[in-house]
């Protein structure tokens, strides 16, 4: 299964493309809360950074555990800020604000968008597949 287009034939195979994504927002949120933290203690913006950044950071934070709870809104969130938040660096004109690193995780959060509806397909079908339990009362 390749990582940047993972094969997705059941709901464990869904979890598994949707993972990469709790790692990047994992990521993001540590690297952006440690830059923002520096800023704050240096009182000056720190690789254009500010203090604020440490909401930028909480954010990531909950979408990487709501992705691993299996979420399709917070995955589509979480591409959705990541876009807007790579587009504000382009605007601004940010250094290296789009890289390798900007493709790998943008293709972890359609990975993790692919898996998070996949998942919920599969358990859709898994749950209709069953017959439903007969309880004695």
């Amino acid at each position: 299964m390749a990582w940047y287009w993972p094969t997705i034939e059941d709901e464990v195979s869904a979890e598994a493309a949707a993972q990469p994504a709790v790692g990047a927002s994992a990521f993001f949120a540590a690297f952006t809360g440690l830059i923002a933290t520096l800023s704050i203690i240096y009182n000056r913006p720190v690789f254009g950074f500010g203090g604020w950044s440490l909401v930028d950071a909480a954010l990531f934070v909950v979408i990487a555990w709501r992705i691993k709870k299996m979420s399709r809104t917070w995955a589509v969130l979480g591409l959705l800020i990541y876009l807007l938040e790579v587009s504000f660096n382009v605007t601004t004109n940010k250094p290296g604000a789009v890289g390798i690193l900007t493709v790998v995780f943008v293709l972890t959060y359609i990975g993790a968008i692919r898996g998070t509806f996949a998942f919920h397909r599969y358990r859709r079908m898994t749950d209709a597949a069953q017959p439903p339990a007969i309880g004695i009362t």
